[in-house]
């Protein structure tokens, strides 16, 4: 009779890891370079300088002024009365991030629903036009009012256009659709 071997006991068998050290390693530097390419291409959180957090409003910065004029006329455009107060042509507004043009005139509107409704009204001021003395139209590049307004309300606000040189801002007509065009002379 033979004597039984032992066989010994089966020990803790080691796993290869799926990764070397040196693909994590690579893997993490690449997950940080990702990271900090996003952080130059999102917007930035930008500087708070109060206890909410809150955005602090900032001065309005209007670079190179070439004219201006009061303009105070409306019409009544889809059940709201709209009321060009002033225009301002410059080289640069500072909260204007979209430069479409060497120049810039800025409309400034004041919107109001006194039509009784009881309903809101929503206006897309995207395709107000704003007419040149030799008829042609411009698309807005900047859109500064909302367009959603609530019965009795009143909202205030800009649309930006561009355009590549000095216009006589008395000569231009803002039109609203088909049906309404405020001039900015009388």
């Amino acid at each position: 009779m033979s004597s039984p071997t032992e066989v010994p006991a089966p020990g803790p068998v080691k796993k290869r890891p799926r990764l070397s050290h040196r693909a994590k390693v690579i893997l993490a530097l690449v997950i940080i370079g990702i990271a900090v390419v996003l952080a130059f291409y999102l917007p930035s959180e930008g500087d708070s300088n109060n206890v909410t957090g809150d955005p602090v409003p900032a001065t309005l910065t209007v670079t190179n002024l070439v004219a201006s004029i009061t303009v105070n006329r409306g019409a009544d455009y889809n059940h709201v009365h709209v009321t060009v107060g002033n225009v301002l042509q410059a080289n640069k507004f500072s909260d204007d991030r979209k430069r479409g043009g060497n120049y810039t005139i800025r409309v400034s509107l004041t919107v109001r629903d006194d039509s009784g409704q009881q309903t809101p009204v929503g206006i897309d001021f995207s395709a107000a036009r704003l007419q040149l003395a030799d008829g042609q139209l411009i698309a807005p590049q900047l859109v500064n009012v909302s367009p959603n307004i609530l019965p009795n309300q009143t909202i205030t606000g800009f649309i930006d256009f561009p355009v590549a040189a000095p216009v006589t801002l008395a000569s231009l007509t803002l039109r609203l659709g088909n049906s309404a065009s405020v001039p900015f002379s009388s």
